[in-house]
């Protein structure tokens, strides 16, 4: 009789044992695998991150590329035009070329032939007058004496 108490503990003790491995086994399989997920994402998020840079720079050099095709366009059609169109279009053509090159100029150069640049307040008509950034500007003066305060009674 007291063998068969220790065949059934051991099997109870088995049994128990093999469950308790397959819970702890079965933890470190889900981290191996998770970290084996974790590492293929960050590859291929650092393989997008390349291929979003190899593409913006793609398109930055193909659009820099259409702007000078654009310009040999134009600055082709322009001398076409002189030569071949009467005198009245190439003159357009040439106050078109003026009006594009100031527009690619310096707009913060104040010469006497380029419009000064916007700004954000009004000049002074005088002097005297007070600037729209003074502190006080708009505000009228009070008289704060203690005769002009009005008085509260009861």
């Amino acid at each position: 009789m007291t063998w068969l108490i220790g065949v059934i503990s051991f099997a109870i003790g088995l049994i128990v044992g093999a469950i308790l491995y397959k819970q702890f086994k079965s933890d470190e399989a889900k981290v191996q695998m998770l970290e084996e997920k974790l590492e293929a994402l960050e590859h291929e998020h650092e393989s997008y991150k390349d291929n979003v840079h190899a593409h913006f720079n793609n398109t930055a050099h193909l659009l820099n590329n259409l702007t000078d095709s654009y310009k040999e366009v134009y600055r082709h059609m322009a001398t076409g035009a002189q030569s071949l169109c009467p005198e009245y279009i190439s003159d357009q053509l040439t106050h078109s070329a003026e009006a594009q090159e100031s527009l690619t100029r310096d707009t913060f150069s104040e010469s006497p032939n380029e419009p000064a640049p916007p700004r954000d307040y009004a000049d002074k008509v005088s002097p005297d007058q007070k600037g729209s950034l003074s502190e006080d500007y708009g505000l009228d003066k009070v008289d704060v004496s203690p005769d002009s305060i009005p008085r509260i009674t009861d």
